[in-house]
């Protein structure tokens, strides 16, 4: 019996690829550079994001090393973080939810479940994401696995949204787009999992189709 449910937010709840793609070419514009460079910065942000999830880099670590790699140019830490600023501000203005995200948590929260959301995002990144896609419901908790030290798929950051949520691994659900984070650490750390992938590819391909 499913108790508490956890979802990703990236590409879950919120449309990160496309803030992502339209936040490069606003920057990129800004700095003079070629648009449409979207399959190299997603490269990019897989081979940094995963070497900060096998904890090789720190979380701004793979910030500035992203942007180095990107802009091929030998930046200091402190150099390359500002340019990067640059991008994470485009990449704000182009928060959206995606149009099934409220209504399932609310369906959610309805049936009496415990709701969280589990992210290796920043914890002020991604509280600010919920409020431009208005998800911030105050019944829904938010775990940032930053703050922890401990990304997902170690099996400490699910059993962490199961603390926070109050509910056994067994009776927690996760919901995402991510095969190794979402589903396959997920299932490793005992709980249940959904694989949402929007092409059609996953189990599910809406979160319409999730019933609680």
């Amino acid at each position: 019996m499913i108790r508490a449910v956890l979802f990703d937010l990236d590409d879950t709840l919120m449309d990160h690829t496309s803030a992502m793609h339209a936040g490069l070419d606003e920057w990129c514009a800004e700095l003079g550079v070629a648009q449409g460079q979207h399959a190299r910065f997603s490269a990019l942000e897989r081979k940094w994001f995963s070497a900060y999830e096998r904890g090789e880099v720190t979380h701004q670590g793979q910030r500035i090393e992203r942007c180095r790699e990107f802009l091929g140019q030998t930046l200091d830490d402190a150099a390359s973080l500002a340019a990067y600023d640059g991008y994470l501000a485009a990449y704000q203005r182009n928060w959206r939810a995606f149009p099934d995200a409220l209504p399932a948590l609310r369906r959610a929260l309805a049936a009496g479940l415990n709701v969280g959301i589990l992210t290796n995002g920043a914890r002020e990144m991604q509280e600010g994401k919920l409020r431009a896609g208005g998800l911030n419901l105050p019944e829904v908790q938010l775990i940032a696995t930053v703050d922890l030290g401990i990304p997902k798929p170690q099996a400490a950051a699910y059993h962490e949204g199961c603390r926070v949520l109050r509910s056994e691994p067994a009776h927690t659900l996760m919901v995402g787009d991510s095969l190794a984070n979402d589903v396959e650490g997920a299932r490793a750390a005992g709980l249940q999992a959904v694989y949402l992938q929007r092409d059609g590819s996953g189990e599910v391909s809406s979160l319409d189709e999730l019933s609680f």
